[in-house]
């Protein structure tokens, strides 16, 4: 009986050890900000994790931005590799958006710059805009070729604009719906902001 018992909670044991919790003991987080994401009038929690070098895991607390911060509480949402390139900023914006800002190269000859802008609505956590600017520098037989430009797509508004070598923004033709932050990716980026 003990046998049949044992083998009964292996599988519920290993499953409890895969949840995702991030290692606040162990580690810092890269970003950690309080706001009201989904607007209940009770304060939330984000926060990045990232390794140097490695992906950017989002993880959201809802109602608990007042209290401290227990390791062993599961997060309400979690988005792992949300981003590969380095988070260097995590701010609130208005009516409880938050927003995320990475960048590649951040700063070299060859770097882009993302701002993913995370908003709660209908019941779940949507990607409600994205920007990305960039400043490409490419060595050729004849010198330099630099590539400048810039996006920025308002998914709840259903529009875009995309600007390339130093031109005022053009909109994009199309309309945009908000993206679950759930199955985001960089292949969901519209095309208009690659270069």
């Amino acid at each position: 009986m003990k046998t049949v018992l044992h083998h009964a909670t292996l599988p519920w044991l290993v499953a409890l050890a895969a949840l995702p919790v991030p290692a606040f003991a162990e580690n810092d987080p890269a970003f950690e900000l309080k706001l009201d994401i989904d607007q209940d009038g009770k304060m939330d929690r984000a926060v990045v994790m990232q390794e140097p070098g490695g992906p950017a895991d989002l993880y959201i607390y809802t109602a608990a931005g007042e209290e401290k911060l227990d390791p062993s509480r599961p997060p309400d949402f979690v988005k792992k590799g949300l981003t590969e390139d380095r988070v260097i900023d995590l701010e609130g914006k208005g009516k409880g958006s938050l927003a995320m800002t990475s960048c590649f190269g951040c700063g070299a000859s060859k770097s882009t710059e993302d701002m993913l802008t995370i908003v709660y609505r209908h019941g779940q956590f949507l990607v409600g805009g994205y920007s990305r600017s960039w400043d490409w520098n490419q060595r050729t037989s004849d010198g330099v070729k630099t590539t400048v430009g810039g996006c920025d797509i308002n998914y709840l508004t259903g529009r875009g604009t995309v600007s390339k070598d130093l031109e005022d923004g053009k909109p994009i033709k199309g309309k945009f719906r908000p993206v679950p932050l759930k199955d985001w990716s960089s292949d969901k980026r519209p095309k208009a902001c690659d270069f």
